[in-house]
């Protein structure tokens, strides 16, 4: 066989077996942490993605629960013009009900808004709940330094 630059072609070396594992290594290691970059990043979006669903939900099932309750439901819930004790309203039975259907998610910001100023028939009735997410990346290297809020919200009529 012939020879190229003092090595025969086509010939097993250990100096050529020890040459390809040094190279092997050295690309494993160039390689690896991007692709767990990209693992964490893949994982993440799922989870960020599993979260705002989440959020929406609750936040449907919030709002659900103040139009079922509204001037003629028991107990009533929404803005209360003539009361003294600002606890009568029950908004935080709709907070309640926001917070328990957010399985999986914490810290969750609930608000409710009547625009149309009332909890009587035909009027509107709006629930956002707002959660912080805390990537991995930045949850084990960065000490929760990079967070995005999600938001999930629902508006509904109220029909009874």
């Amino acid at each position: 066989m012939g020879r190229v630059r003092g090595r025969t072609m086509g010939r097993w070396s250990p100096a050529r077996f020890r040459d390809d594992q040094a190279q092997a290594l050295v690309e494993f290691a160039l390689t690896l942490p991007l692709f767990l970059l990209l693992v964490t990043g893949i994982f993440d979006v799922a989870r960020a993605v599993w979260q705002e669903n989440t959020l929406a939900y609750a936040a449907r099932e919030g709002t659900r629960y103040a139009i079922v309750h509204g001037a003629s439901g028991n107990p009533i819930v929404g803005p209360c013009t003539n009361c003294l004790n600002p606890a009568a309203n029950n908004l935080g039975n709709v907070i309640t009900a926001v917070t328990s259907n957010a399985v999986g998610v914490y810290n969750i910001d609930v608000t409710i808004d009547y625009p149309d100023g009332g909890n009587n028939r035909n009027q509107r009735v709006t629930v956002d709940a707002t959660a912080p997410f805390v990537p991995l990346p930045s949850q084990y290297l960065l000490g929760n330094a990079f967070q995005i809020t999600l938001r999930g919200g629902s508006q509904l009529v109220i029909q009874r």
